[in-house]
């Protein structure tokens, strides 16, 4: 069984996530991949693909690759920086989710929380206006979140990912279907 871990990150957050994930899994021919390396062969048999939230979604780079991906079990993981039980988490997460499913089974997902990108906090410092104004309840929120994702988190998507990667290898060594999760 081989897995490839393909990620994008922006500040770290989902790059931390994804050495976690590759950390902890044990007893598979795996590697991990950096999109922005360039896109590497898909030659797994399960994807595992990483991506910061944009703008409710996989960001481009992320969302573009996500496109080429057909036939292959796939599990979807990102970070934001917002909470993770949030409705916009979900959504984030399902939009990734919906760019893999028509072509793929999908084995799993994992939303986490991240820090949000300097640079967006300072644009938001400097001029956000509406939803995208800084205000004091998003500078607590941003100085909490600081260091997401945490050790927990990180732990938790490497289980999460290494018990869905069971499932798939059992349900294949005994010729069984894997349906989709979604």
């Amino acid at each position: 069984m081989k897995v490839q871990i393909i990620y994008s990150s922006l500040t770290g957050c989902t790059a931390r996530v994804a050495r976690a994930i590759f950390d902890g899994i044990p007893h598979a021919e795996k590697s991990i991949h950096d999109l922005k390396d360039g896109a590497p062969v898909l030659d797994g048999d399960i994807i595992l693909l990483g991506y910061w939230v944009d703008q409710g979604g996989p960001n481009r780079e992320m969302m573009d690759f996500m496109k080429t991906i057909k036939g292959k079990a796939v599990g979807i993981f990102c970070t934001l920086g917002y909470y993770a039980d949030s409705t916009h988490a979900q959504h984030s997460v399902q939009a990734g989710i919906a760019l893999v499913q028509a072509d793929n089974a999908v084995i799993g997902s994992y939303v986490c929380n991240g820090a949000l990108a300097p640079q967006m906090i300072e644009r938001m410092r400097k001029g956000g206006s509406g939803p995208h104004a800084a205000t004091p309840q998003k500078e607590i929120r941003w100085d909490l979140m600081k260091d997401h994702p945490t050790q927990a988190e990180c732990a938790l998507a490497a289980e999460r990912f290494r018990e869905r990667i069971e499932l798939f290898t059992r349900f294949r060594a005994q010729d069984l279907d894997f349906t989709s999760i979604v």
